[in-house]
Parts: structure tokens; C-alpha cells; sequence
């Protein structure tokens, strides 16, 4: 089973594929430092550096017998903090580069079975809708059959991390993996009954593009219930972490961080306090109504991770108990835990960098979730059929 990925970053499609028995053929980002990151756990025979858009205009330097692309497209012009541009921006429209090269394929008799595209829930309504309209129709062209899942990290690890996948499955194979819509408008049908059973995998955000375009190749893929949530913020922490670290802030930064709260979030700090025992929370400052305020996350799940901007996305932990608190920011390996990465994985020395691989990466559960209830399904089926029609 080999697979080819774009946009690989520090390689987390690649090391939620690995356990289920993928094998990347061939690995592309454009950032020199994180390719350092990819290349110390998983060497550099595969790893090509540059431009996407440079392997576009020749895709011969791509494995031909790759199963599946994958490609977590920057989300920079998708998302709410950007500057939604959409698919036309310099950024997310890197996709349409993975687009030229599939349609290259396509046209040498060599494209992927499967495409699985990653990204964030934003790509279902940037403009209004039509940027996910419009790839859909464009691998229909390509000859592919779609479905679109949501799944938030939080079934895997303690991380809010809402994100969208999008998977193109060859038309050819389509049937024996899919529910496929039939092209009408009627959403009484049995397939819409289908669809409308598994709503925690598929938003009503969805459902909007989906009747906005039912003209399109939409199909739908068996995907079990997602799990629940077995560890909490708890279980991440670094408890190794001594009271006296230079990591903990000093009295004047942590009184700023508290004059920044809440009346409501300073009561939550106070409850943990109260207790007898050390509890965490995490802290994000935001922007409201012209004041940065810090805002508290107790339910023991973790805000979702970002790249560090000027400090300010930088999640904070608070460790209360015993009548007192500290604060520190989270440590690497700790976003890398809440990535569900395992701890033999190597991050980078300098901890922004660190922040960055992980905060800008993918849960490597949630890949592992898709790769056993789906990718590899669709490579066994498509096996047996052939073997079928051999014999």
C-alpha cells in the first residue's frame, strides 16, 4: 500500500498511515525546517523540497503506482483568522497544484486510486460554499466519486480540532465502497437517509453544499461511530516539570494573565484552587472588543493548537490546587501529545520551531481512525476485486 503525500509538513499523515501498513512513496513541503523535523524520524530518501507547484509542471519525478494522495493544503486563505481568500489565495490555492498533477496522471494512465484532502472547517463555507463546490466538481471531472467527513480530534485526544477530509475515490471502485447519490434534487431519498444517520461525521454545514450542488458525484463511505474520549488534559502534562522550572511564569506575568480574565474565569481559577489536588486548565488570549483578554478552558480538553503568531496563539496551561496556581506556556512535546504523537518522535531543539511543526500538523489518531475504517478497506476491496476478475 503506497502512498504519496503533499504538503507532508513533519510527516503526521505519514506516521497515521504507518501502523496500518502504508508506505510513503514520495513526500513534498515547501519549509526547509520542517522537512529537518520529517527527515530525522523518517530519513530522507522520500522527502522532496520546493514548491509544489515546480513538481506541476513535471510530475515525472512522482511514483506512477501510488494508491493514494494525500495532501493537508494550507488552510491559511480557509480559515476564520485568515483572510478567507479561499482557493483563489496565494496559500490554500496551492491545491490546485495536487489538482494539475492528478489530471497529469490521469492522462498518463497512472493516477491515484484514492485522494484524501485535509483541512480545516472553514473549507466548507469559504465562499459560501462554492470553493468546496468547485473541487468536488473538479475531481467528478477527474473521474472521481466524493465524500466529505468531519471529525474533532477530542474523540482521540484531549484537543478541540475540528477538520474536514475530503476523500475522491476512482469511479471505477466507487460502487463497491460507496453509497452513491443518484443525480436528483430529492432529499427523501434513501441515500440523504443514509447521510442523515451519521451526523456527527457530517454537519448540516455540509448538508447546505451538498443540496446547493446535488448534481454532483457524491457518495458516501461506512464509517463507524467515531470513539469517546479516553484521556483527559490531565493525562498530557508534563508533571515532570519541577514547582521551581524557569518554565513557570514569575509573579508580575502571572498577575497580567489574571488581571486579563474574566470575572467568570477568574471564579473557574478559584474553584481550582479550592481543591485538594492539582487540576489543569489551558488559556488563550483573544481579541475582544479591542481588549486582549485571557479565556479559560477547564473541561479538561485543550483549545485547538495553532502555529505561534507574536506569541499571543501560544496556549497557556494552568496548573491549580492547594490553594494556589502557576502558569507556564505548554511545552512542544506536550502540543505533540495532544497531536497523539508518540514520545520517541523527535521534535526540533528550538521550541518555536517545535510549536510550529506541531501546531500547524495534523492528529495522528484521527489519520490512524481514517486509514483503518477507510483507506485501507478501499486498497483490500480494490485487491480482491481484482483477483476476482483474474481468476
Amino acid at each position: 500500500m503506497k502512498f504519496v503525500e503533499f504538503f507532508a509538513g513533519v510527516g503526521l499523515v505519514r506516521e497515521g498511515l504507518a501502523g496500518n501498513g502504508w508506505i510513503c512513496s514520495w513526500a513534498n513541503d515547501i519549509c526547509e525546517k520542517k522537512m529537518q523535523t520529517y527527515i530525522s524520524n523518517y530519513g530522507d530518501h522520500d522527502f522532496h523540497l520546493g514548491d509544489v507547484w515546480r513538481f506541476a509542471d513535471n510530475s515525472s519525478t512522482i511514483p506512477d503506482d501510488a494508491f493514494l494522495y494525500t495532501a493537508s493544503f494550507p488552510c491559511t486563505d480557509l480559515s476564520v483568522a485568515g483572510g478567507r481568500a479561499g482557493l483563489a489565495g496565494t496559500h490554500s490555492g496551492s491545491l490546485n497544484a495536487v489538482l494539475k498533477i492528478i489530471l497529469s496522471k490521469r492522462e498518463s494512465g497512472s493516477a491515484p486510486k484514492v485522494v484524501m484532502l485535509e483541512n480545516v472547517a472553514g473549507f466548507l463555507t469559504s465562499h459560501d460554499g462554492d470553493d468546496v463546490r468547485d473541487t468536488v466538481k473538479i475531481f467528478n471531472d477527474l473521474g472521481y466519486v466524493v465524500d466529505i467527513i468531519e471529525i474533532n480530534a477530542d474523540c482521540f485526544t484531549p484537543q478541540s480540532r475540528h477538520r474536514v477530509f475530503l476523500i475522491a475515490v476512482d469511479k471505477d471502485i466507487a460502487p463497491s465502497v460507496m453509497t452513491i447519490k443518484e443525480n436528483t434534487d430529492s432529499i427523501l431519498d434513501g441515500w440523504w437517509d443514509l447521510f442523515k444517520q451519521k451526523t456527527e461525521l457530517r454537519s448540516i454545514k455540509l448538508e447546505r453544499v451538498i443540496k446547493k450542488n446535488p448534481g454532483l458525484s457524491w457518495g458516501l463511505l461506512d464509517v463507524p461511530a467515531l470513539p469517546k474520549l479516553s484521556q483527559t488534559l490531565d493525562d498530557i502534562i508534563d508533571t515532570t516539570i519541577s514547582g521551581d522550572s524557569e518554565l513557570w511564569w514569575n509573579t508580575e506575568r502571572k498577575e497580567k494573565l489574571y488581571s486579563q480574565m474574566s470575572d467568570k474565569h477568574k471564579d473557574l481559577l478559584a474553584e481550582m484552587c479550592s481543591k485538594n489536588a492539582f487540576s489543569y486548565g489551558t488559556v488563550y488570549r483573544r481579541m475582544r472588543k479591542g481588549l486582549s483578554m485571557a479565556e479559560m478552558r477547564t473541561d479538561g480538553i485543550a483549545g485547538c493548537l495553532r502555529t505561534p503568531r507574536g506569541g499571543s496563539s501560544k496556549q497557556i496551561v494552568v496548573q491549580a490546587g492547594f490553594g494556589s496556581w502557576s502558569v507556564r506556556l505548554l511545552t512542544p512535546r506536550e502540543y505533540a501529545r495532544l497531536q497523539g504523537v508518540r514520545d520517541s518522535y523527535i521534535l526540533p531543539k528550538n521550541d518555536n520551531q517545535g510549536y510550529f511543526a506541531m501546531g500547524d500538523a495534523v492528529c495522528v489518531p484521527v489519520i490512524d481512525f481514517i486509514s483503518r475504517n477507510i483507506l485501507t478497506p478501499i486498497f483490500n476491496t480494490y485487491v480482491q476485486t481484482r483477483l476476482k476478475k483474474a481468476s
